[in-house]
């Protein structure tokens, strides 16, 4: 086990941690920070939980030597794994692309893509409701069905923990049954007469008994009973008879131990950890799919915005192409700036189909019953155009400590090591220590009341010890159960590694994806500018002679217009799309560090639903602030 200086190191470096994660999609306002500022410094210091708390679900925690041998190997992979990973980072360096766009002056705000696409883009009565990233969030985690579904799933795996310490419950148990014999016996001996033996009488026992953690089972028991029958040697003749005995089984061989016997108990508790870590792990996923889709909505809407001025543009130099049919414009030129009209209006058909669905399967996302009056959803968030700094050996440590995966096979791994101990101790041979002791009481007359008191004042306790013991001589079953447990373990801590690996990758690929995305981004927003200024100066350059006369050449400059147009468009749309990468690159590193739960500031918290009696799970936005700064402040 960690020692206390270790555990306030752990939770100083959560706590850092929190401070410097942040909510990524900025309102209009964060535009005007500068470049190479860290997330913390675009986003304002930011606080969450954890989501290590004990209030969601019962924490495992290591109590056998071997127990606490794995969780410090595991602590010790991890560190190689990180001071791995951190070399083949060093040797890999820093693009040229990089330090070179890293360098260059901010992208400007212009109308096409920082105002349109924020704007009503379908005619009609229906209402446009403008919406942030911090709205979308809150929505949907708070009326998300799919989020909901995730959420029982460690409720329901936290059953098995009580479902595994039922078995050290105290039982009450008890009986009473009602006895008639009537049957012919050989011998007089039995009676003292020929004939038939007659017997009637009730037995009843109540009592308690129970199994501790050692594996030791103790019963106390009360029995009473009443007996009479026909044999002259039944004496006295209606005997009430009174017992009380104590009964202790304690095994010593298999099923001894508190190692063994609190097994089931740690390994239900991984499983629920476990099942945690796949709902935060879903939770995260969900997020993510908001995060992509709300910039997916961006994007379309600001790239029908592009079309649409691309047809309106192109109408212009038809309807110019046309009015020169008489003079210099062949009909072949006026039919291909036509079937460039059809083209790009086909274009904008398909643009709106696009704005249509991206929409829907928003609200599918979010599935708020509010947003079903809505006929447009228009984000309000502006995406963020300025480089964001990135920590690569940061970003892994953060990725092997929070992510949910590495818990979960963590919690597979230290789960197959348990088993393996207990099929070991059920491979041993059955050898359990008895003894029992009690006292007894008997009346005549049937007064079984009497014997009760009796039995504590006549006679001395009867008494025994033994032991019982048995064993399988081919021990095949225990044998293939440890055998498999064995090879479970090996493949969970193969799991683990190769968790580690698919992580590594993840966040490497994450990482890279930002450091590129922006340099991608700038150059294509230079070549948005350098096609915007093509098109103006080619506009400008149309030359009119002295007495207003138009060139011969007017025909041919209207068509490089269209092409020219058409490049300017693609340019757009190519920054457009960038923008929205970029956007979802940023949320996409915090995914693969396993921090998008805290950068959002989700909180989650457990509470009782007292209309239906049942626990349930609530993720709540901005909630966590306070308590990570209590932490923080506590071991800073």
């Amino acid at each position: 086990m960690k020692s206390n200086q270790g555990k306030q190191k752990g939770v100083k470096r959560v706590a850092v941690g929190m401070l410097g994660l942040a909510l990524f999609g900025a309102e209009a306002g964060a535009q005007e920070s500068s470049p190479g500022m860290t997330n913390a410094e675009l986003k304002g210091t930011r606080l969450s939980g954890t989501w290590q708390g004990k209030d969601i679900v019962e924490e495992y925690e290591p109590k056998a030597k071997f127990e606490k041998d794995l969780d410090e190997a595991i602590d010790e992979h991890s560190q190689q794994f990180l001071e791995d990973a951190n070399k083949a980072k060093r040797a890999e360096g820093r693009t040229r692309a990089d330090k070179e766009f890293s360098k260059m002056a901010n992208i400007t705000r212009q109308n096409w893509w920082a105002v349109e696409p924020r704007q009503k883009v379908f005619h009609g009565p229906g209402k446009v409701r403008g919406v942030g990233m911090e709205e979308i969030y809150k929505r949907a985690l708070a009326n998300s069905a799919q989020i909901q579904v995730f959420s029982d799933l460690p409720l329901i795996r936290e059953t098995a923990i009580n479902e595994a310490r039922g078995q050290f419950d105290t039982e009450l148990y008890g009986f009473s049954r009602y006895d008639r014999t009537d049957e012919p016996v050989g011998s007089t001996l039995e009676t003292g007469m020929p004939g038939f033996f007659r017997e009637t009488g009730w037995t009843s026992e109540i009592g308690l008994r129970k199994k501790f953690i050692t594996g030791t089972r103790v019963s106390i028991a009360q029995e009473f009973s009443q007996i009479s029958n026909n044999s002259q040697f039944f004496v006295p003749g209606n005997q009430g008879l009174s017992r009380l005995k104590l009964t202790v089984m304690q095994p010593l061989l298999r099923g001894a131990g508190v190692t063994y016997n609190r097994s089931l108990i740690q390994i239900a508790k991984l499983d629920a950890q476990a099942g945690y870590a796949e709902f935060v792990r879903q939770v995260e996923t969900h997020l993510m799919e908001l995060n992509r889709s709300y910039w997916s909505l961006y994007l379309s809407r600001a790239v029908l915005g592009e079309k649409r001025r691309l047809v309106k543009q192109t109408a212009e130099v038809v309807e110019q192409i046309e009015s020169r049919a008489n003079l210099d414009a062949d009909s072949s030129q006026l039919f291909r700036a036509r079937s460039a009209l059809a083209s790009r209006k086909a274009g904008v058909v398909r643009a709106e189909l696009a704005v249509k669905n991206i929409d829907s399967r928003l609200r599918s996302l979010v599935n708020d019953p509010e947003l079903l009056e809505v006929s447009e959803l228009v984000p309000r968030n502006l995406p963020i155009t300025v480089k964001v700094s990135s920590d690569f050996g940061q970003a892994v440590s953060d990725a092997l400590q929070f992510r949910p995966e590495t818990k979960q096979a963590e919690a597979q791994l230290r789960a197959a090591s348990i088993r393996e101990r207990m099929m070991k101790n059920e491979k041993r041979i059955e050898l359990n220590l008895v003894g029992e002791i009690g006292v007894a009481a008997l009346r005549g007359g049937g007064d079984w009341q009497g014997a009760y008191g009796d039995q504590y004042r006549d006679g001395a306790p009867t008494w025994g010890l033994g032991v019982i013991g048995s064993v399988p001589l081919e021990r095949r079953f225990a044998k293939a159960r440890l055998l498999r447990a064995k090879l479970e373990k090996r493949q969970q801590k193969a799991q683990l590694r190769s968790t580690m690996d698919t992580i590594l990758l993840e966040v490497q690929i994450a990482h890279r994806e930002v450091v590129t995305a922006y340099p991608d981004m700038r150059a294509k927003w230079d070549a948005a500018l350098a096609a915007g200024k093509d098109l103006d100066v080619l506009v400008k350059r149309r030359s009119v002679d002295a007495d207003g006369k138009e060139d011969a050449s007017t025909t041919l400059y209207l068509e490089r217009v269209l092409d020219t147009q058409l490049r300017r468009s693609m340019a757009r749309e190519a920054f457009l799309e960038s923008q929205a990468i970029y956007n979802s690159s940023l949320t996409n590193l915090e995914r693969a560090k396993g921090t998008l739960l805290e950068s959002e500031m989700v909180d989650i918290q457990r509470v009782d639903d007292n209309e239906q009696d049942l626990p349930e799970i609530n993720l709540i936005k901005g909630a966590a602030a306070k308590s990570a700064k209590a932490i923080y402040e506590s071991v800073k």
